[in-house]
């Protein structure tokens, strides 16, 4: 029923029955409010139209969705006509090793999958207030750069220049893609290519905040060159990001020994805490944590720590203390983590050490002897996925 034939029928009402008459006047009051409302989006969406603003706004979103397609064909090597997976020949999607630092600089080691001892680094790169950080990904992938800042930039694995394994490096052997601006540095390099399929960025602090943001703002995100801090206190930084889904778990790992996990659908859009951390405490390993697989923790004397996925508790408020995984006498004598991830039994894990040696060895090793052969202290670990292989993801 149209507007004008409700007014006849409310005209006759109040006829029939004047008591109504306040209840009709408040229905129609709403009503042209409601087509107020309508009228004036109408009218701005015209304007737009008319000024160009709305078309520019759909050929950024058209450019957008075309970016997402092309990552998204070059890591997983598409055809452009039917979409299909092209010959491993196609695209060299070599396994790399990248190295890096909170100054911006990158190494780029390539892998195969017998490599075991992957170089050294020299004394001078390990002189710094941060160990560098390590992260294996197929040359075919695209890398999110996250800085302190909450700025952030994207670039193809490729355009880093690469250095075979079984070598000696330098910092000045390093590549800088984007020189970290003042007051800012290098937070995390994430893989980048899952984008098209993800739901949400998820960020985490060092001190154990949370914040998502809808995947679908990437266009937003990327145009602008900003995700956010995602720290609420100024002595706080971002440690993290990960594309993630609505049915992933994820979780933390800190350097005192606490560990939590959550559900990311759970998550508010808001910067959340997720633990309650001393002052000395902070995030050293963070990551989804799917079903049937294992969390593997090191200290900084190479003994591993393991917990089955299933084990890690989701608290039912957020900010909790978490669970323990390091005994309190084994804290009071010095023990801490200086490295967390999640790994299934074929992955392995790339271990750097106080001397600067970088090696490789399988996870399930790892888990049966309960430690890590290092020369001195541990002080970084990075996962290689077992089904991110030579040619092919």
């Amino acid at each position: 029923m149209s507007f004008a034939s409700k007014i006849d029928e409310w005209m006759k009402e109040v006829e029939a029955r004047p008591e109504s008459a306040v209840a009709i006047v408040r229905l129609v009051v709403r009503r042209l409010r409601e087509l107020s409302e309508q009228n004036e989006a109408l009218l701005a969406e015209n304007i737009a139209l008319e000024n160009q603003t709305r078309v520019e706004e759909y050929r950024k979103r058209i450019a957008h969705l075309e970016y997402q397609l092309e990552m998204f064909k070059r890591r997983f090597r598409m055809d452009d006509s039917t979409l299909a997976a092209l010959p491993d020949e196609a695209e060299d999607s070599t396994l790399n090793l990248l190295i890096y630092n909170a100054q911006g600089k990158i190494l780029r080691i390539e892998l195969d999958s017998e490599t075991k001892e992957v170089g050294n680094l020299s004394d001078k790169m390990m002189m710094e207030q941060e160990p560098p950080r390590l992260l294996s990904v197929p040359s075919n992938e695209t890398l999110l750069l996250l800085f302190t800042s909450g700025r952030v930039e994207t670039y193809l694995a490729s355009e880093i220049p690469a250095r075979a394994s079984g070598s000696q490096w330098n910092w000045e052997d390093a590549t800088t893609l984007n020189e970290p601006h003042a007051g800012e540095t290098l937070a995390c390099i994430v893989p980048f290519s899952h984008l098209p399929l993800a739901d949400f960025f998820l960020q985490i602090s060092r001190r154990g905040f949370t914040k998502k943001a809808l995947a679908s703002i990437s266009d937003s995100i990327l145009h602008n060159h900003f995700l956010g801090r995602g720290a609420v206190h100024k002595s706080d930084q971002p440690f993290t990001m990960a594309l993630s889904n609505k049915n992933d778990v994820a979780a933390f790992v800190t350097y005192e020994g606490r560990v939590t996990a959550f559900d990311v659908e759970d998550l508010p859009y808001t910067t959340d805490e997720r633990i309650k951390l001393s002052a000395t405490d902070y995030v050293i390993g963070a990551f989804l944590l799917p079903k049937n697989s294992a969390l593997l923790c090191v200290t900084q004397n190479g003994k591993v720590i393991h917990r089955e996925s299933a084990s890690v508790e989701i608290p039912k408020s957020s900010a909790s203390k978490g669970q323990s995984l390091i005994p309190a006498t084994k804290l009071e004598q010095g023990v801490r983590f200086m490295g967390a991830v999640a790994v299934k039994d074929s992955d392995r894990i790339a271990v750097l050490d106080a001397v600067g040696r970088i090696a490789i060895d399988d996870a399930q090793t790892m888990l049966g002897n309960g430690s890590i052969p290092a020369e001195g202290w541990v002080l970084s670990i990075g996962l290689i996925q077992a089904d991110v292989k030579k040619r092919g993801a």
